[in-house]
C-alpha cells in the first residue's frame, strides 16, 4: 500500500455520503476534477476500487462500504481535529514559547507582550529566561530576543533587527561624592567599573584588555545583579539604557561622562529560518518589532539627560 493522503479519505468520505461526484464538488468547494483525481489516488494508495461509476450513478464497492462503515465517526473527528488546528485558523492561536534575558524580558518585553496578549486573546506565552544561547530549533523555541554587535551569520536561523542598544556610564550619588566624577575615560581608570559579559565591550575575549584599561572589579552576565551593585555604591557601571531609566529619574543614579556612548550593537528578534512562520509567529513579529523600537528610542531619550 503507497502512502495516504488523508485529505483524500474525506473525498471519498464526501462521495460516498452524497452518491455524486457533483454534490461531493459543492459541498467540498473544490471543481469536480480534483474529487475525481482525489478518490482515484485513494484506491491506488490502498489497491483497491471503492466506488463504482456509471453515466447516471456512482455506488460504493464492497471494500468502498467496507471502508466507510470502519471509518464511522472517526473522519468526521479527524477531519475537525485538522480544521482545528492553529495554523490553520483565521485568528492565531496557540503556545508562544520564547526566550529572553531577564532584565530585558523584564523591563521591556513584559509591557509589550502584555499588549500582545491582549491583541490575541487565543495565544499564550512560554517566557524563558536565560543569557545563555539556546538552540531555537532543537530546544522548540518559536522566537529569542538577543543582542548583538552585529547581525549573526547562521543560515538556520533569521535575525532581524529591532532596535538600537544604547550603553551608557552610571554611577550612585553617593559613589560619586565619595570617589569624585570623572571628566574623561582616562579618569576611569581610577575607579571601580561594573560591565556586563552579554552587552558591553567587555565580552569574555575581551576581559583581559578591558582590565588593562579600565579597573573592571565586576563583571557579571546579569543586568539586574550589575545595577544593584551601581546602585549601592559599588562602582560605575556601563549599563543599557532600558535599564536604568527608572533609577534615573528618580535620582538613585546619575549618568556619568554624558557626551560619551559605547559603541552600540543591536536588539535582534531571532526565529528559526525556513519558507513557511507559524501564523503566531507572524502576528508576534509585526507586533513587536514596532513597539520595541518606538519604547526604545523613548527610554534612551529619557535617561539620556541624566
Amino acid at each position: 500500500m503507497g502512502t495516504m493522503d488523508l485529505n483524500h479519505l474525506s473525498v471519498f468520505a464526501a462521495v460516498a455520503e452524497t452518491a455524486s461526484f457533483t454534490e461531493a464538488a459543492r459541498r467540498l468547494g473544490v471543481p469536480k476534477s480534483t474529487v475525481s483525481r482525489g478518490v482515484a489516488s485513494l484506491e491506488a494508495s490502498l489497491g483497491v476500487r471503492l466506488l463504482q461509476r456509471t453515466t447516471r450513478s456512482v455506488a460504493l464497492t464492497t471494500a468502498g462500504q467496507a471502508l466507510v462503515d470502519r471509518l464511522g465517526s472517526r473522519l468526521k473527528a479527524l477531519t475537525e481535529a485538522i480544521e482545528g488546528l492553529p495554523e490553520l485558523e483565521d485568528e492565531p492561536s496557540g503556545t508562544l514559547r520564547l526566550t529572553a534575558t531577564a532584565d530585558f524580558a523584564t523591563e521591556v518585553l513584559a509591557e509589550i507582550l502584555a499588549a500582545f496578549c491582549r491583541r490575541y486573546p487565543r495565544i499564550t506565552v512560554e517566557m524563558h529566561l536565560s543569557t545563555q544561547p539556546v538552540d531555537l530549533v532543537k530546544e522548540g523555541y518559536d522566537v529569542a530576543f538577543r543582542f548583538f554587535a552585529k547581525k549573526p551569520r547562521d543560515s538556520t536561523l533569521v535575525a532581524r533587527k529591532v532596535g538600537e542598544l544604547h550603553l551608557q556610564f552610571y554611577a550612585s550619588p553617593a559613589y560619586l561624592a565619595a570617589r569624585g566624577t570623572p571628566r574623561t575615560l582616562d579618569d576611569l581608570a581610577g575607579h571601580d567599573c561594573v560591565a556586563l559579559i552579554k552587552t558591553s565591550p567587555f565580552g569574555r575575549d575581551e576581559v583581559s584588555r578591558a582590565r588593562a584599561r579600565l579597573r573592571v572589579r565586576w563583571l557579571a552576565n546579569d543586568g539586574f545583579f550589575a545595577r544593584e551593585v551601581v546602585r549601592n555604591g559599588g562602582g560605575i557601571g556601563l549599563l543599557p539604557t532600558f535599564l536604568v531609566q527608572q533609577d534615573v529619574l528618580a535620582g538613585a543614579l546619575v549618568r556619568v561622562l554624558p557626551r560619551w556612548t559605547a559603541p552600540t550593537g543591536g536588539v535582534f528578534l531571532v526565529f528559526p529560518s525556513g519558507q513557511h512562520l507559524p501564523r503566531k509567529t507572524v502576528a508576534l513579529r509585526d507586533h513587536v518589532v514596532e513597539a520595541l523600537r518606538m519604547q526604545l528610542k523613548a527610554r534612551a531619550g529619557r535617561v539620556g539627560e541624566g
